[in-house]
């Protein structure tokens, strides 16, 4: 009997054995050795550049020159922006002043989806043919001061006006023969914004 029993147990200890080995944990990875692949992958998100705009003229939050300004030559800072959203049809600009009830000094739409950027001097113009499209809207002085930008004239003594350049990536434009008012343009905006970048220059009186 004892032999008997010897090799009855014996037969059901080497499967126990065999789960135990089976289910220890895997032995560590010896030092210095590389991480695996998937540890070292990066977000995709991780890999798209900033949208952002800047300018020649001045740096955010910095001092706007009076050339700018109605002071000055009264012409546009030439701006440049990066890292266009993907999908992007055409870009749309707006210069308000927040500081004036939002006073509206430039805007700009159907600007071409390879456009990195608008020259000094912007020509005051309904519609440009450089960059090729681009239609522009009055101002807050209406009508009678034509299309296109016009610069900074806050009143002497109101402290730092803050000029915001916005720079809007659209996936859609604008019928050729569109015109908007920046109410309008805003509006028309709406569901179509890949993404925006900001640019502010400072001026006073």
């Amino acid at each position: 009997m004892t032999t008997l029993s010897s090799i009855v147990l014996g037969s059901f200890a080497l499967p126990v054995v065999t789960a135990l080995v089976m289910q220890s944990p895997p032995a560590a990875a010896p030092a210095g050795e590389a991480p695996s692949p998937a540890a070292k992958e990066v977000p995709k998100d991780a890999a798209k550049a900033e949208f952002t705009v800047t300018s020649p003229a001045f740096k955010n939050n910095e001092r706007l020159p009076v050339e700018y300004s109605t002071d000055g030559e009264n012409v546009s800072p030439a701006i440049a922006w990066e890292g266009t959203p993907a999908g992007t049809k055409s870009f749309a600009l707006i210069c308000h002043d927040p500081d004036a009830g939002q006073f509206i000094h430039w805007i700009a739409w159907n600007i071409p989806a390879d456009c990195k950027g608008l020259p000094r001097g912007v020509k005051r113009a309904a519609t440009l043919e450089d960059p090729k499209g681009m239609r522009q809207g009055f101002t807050g002085w209406g009508k009678s001061k034509g299309e296109g930008y016009l610069g900074p004239a806050p009143g002497p003594g109101s402290g730092d006006h803050h000029y915001t350049f916005t720079v809007v990536a659209l996936d859609t434009e604008f019928p050729a023969d569109k015109v908007f008012t920046a109410r309008e343009l805003r509006s028309a905006m709406r569901g179509h914004v890949l993404g925006k970048a900001e640019l502010v220059g400072v001026f006073s009186r």
